[in-house]
């Protein structure tokens, strides 16, 4: 049995990824920054194949005794958040420093299968992004400069997807430095499903699935879209798994989307899904304010092809997430 490394593994995606890996039969190391948080995934996934190892600081943590015995990694780690003060501080640093530290240091143990999660944002290289005839490809990257991004001057998400980029990149050019390594960088699109990640509250809520949560939580707000494409949590994981065997995926990005879903789409779905949440729902637009514009396609060839992953249809997605953050009020309650 292989023992790979997951960092990131109690956020919405790095903690799918790890349930994945033990069903799959591995063992799983996962990093996270302090005990406390140790202990919190370890009621998670309480078997003698998952272990924790404590890793406070994504650019100068120290992974030596994280990468002992581990044949792969799958790098999830990366912050998120709507709001920014410092660029570089809170996005750009984190992720290119964060992803080049741990690079180095599976380098160092002579770890050669290397898997980093992206995103689509990354490969969004027309002006108009989302709302264009245009298939994207692996070719394909944000035309954002790294000056551009750390101005002070751009939204909090697209500074987001710029950091990402340039974490991509870093590594891309990691691996042409040493040849021997074998990387796979995964482009999944905006992310729903199950959590099974530990939180606190329900205002801890990983971004995306929030976007479903107003839908339902009362609040009668209906958030933008920002990005109306998306693909499930539980696919994105297997992706992931999958690629670490897959020598076809070396030296690849694998986009993965399932297609387009916005968020009237999404509301429409769950009112008809669940209709006892009526009196709760944001209410529904006369109209579709995306009705009749062009989506953009992608090329998802090698996660649909080349690894068999098809994806959950928006239906299945959105009513899996609902009934998850209903789950989670009745534990936690709506504070």
């Amino acid at each position: 049995m292989s023992r790979i490394l997951v960092t990131g593994a109690n956020g919405f995606l790095g903690a799918h990824i790890v349930k994945e890996a033990l069903d799959n039969g591995y063992i799983v190391r996962g990093t996270v920054r302090s005990a406390a948080k140790a202990d919190e995934l370890k009621k998670i996934f309480p078997s003698e194949k998952f272990e924790t190892v404590i890793v406070p600081d994504l650019i100068a943590g120290d992974y030596t005794e994280a990468l002992k015995d581990v044949t792969a990694l799958i790098h999830s780690a990366s912050p998120f958040a709507v709001e920014v003060s410092d660029p570089k501080k809170d996005f750009l640093d984190p992720a290119i420093d964060g992803t080049l530290n741990v690079l180095r240091a599976a380098h160092a143990a002579g770890i050669k299968r290397i898997i980093v999660t992206s995103t689509v944002g990354t490969v969004l290289s027309q002006p108009e992004l989302m709302s264009v005839d245009y298939t994207y490809g692996s070719d394909d990257w944000l035309p954002l400069t790294y000056e551009q991004a750390a101005s002070g001057t751009l939204p909090g998400f697209v500074v987001y997807l710029a950091s990402k980029k340039y974490a991509e990149l870093a590594a891309w050019d990691f691996a042409k430095e040493h040849p021997e390594i074998d990387l796979t960088v995964i482009n999944p699109t905006v992310i729903y499903g199950p959590v099974i990640h530990p939180i606190s509250s329900l205002k801890s809520l990983n971004a995306s699935n929030t976007i479903i949560y107003s839908l339902i939580n009362g609040s009668k707000a209906i958030p933008p879209d920002t990005v109306p494409v998306f693909c499930d949590v539980v696919s994105t994981a297997q992706i992931h798994v999958k690629a670490l065997e897959s020598k076809a995926t070396y030296g690849k990005r694998v986009i993965f989307t399932k297609g387009p879903g916005t968020v009237y789409q999404m509301l429409q779905i769950i009112a008809k899904a669940r209709p006892e949440l009526a009196d709760r729902l944001s209410p529904m637009p006369e109209a579709d304010p995306l009705a009749g514009k062009p989506f953009s396609k992608f090329d998802t060839s090698i996660a649909v092809d080349v690894l068999g992953v098809k994806g959950l249809d928006l239906e299945e997605t959105v009513l899996q997430t609902v009934d998850s953050l209903l789950e989670l009020e009745k534990k936690l309650g709506t504070n």
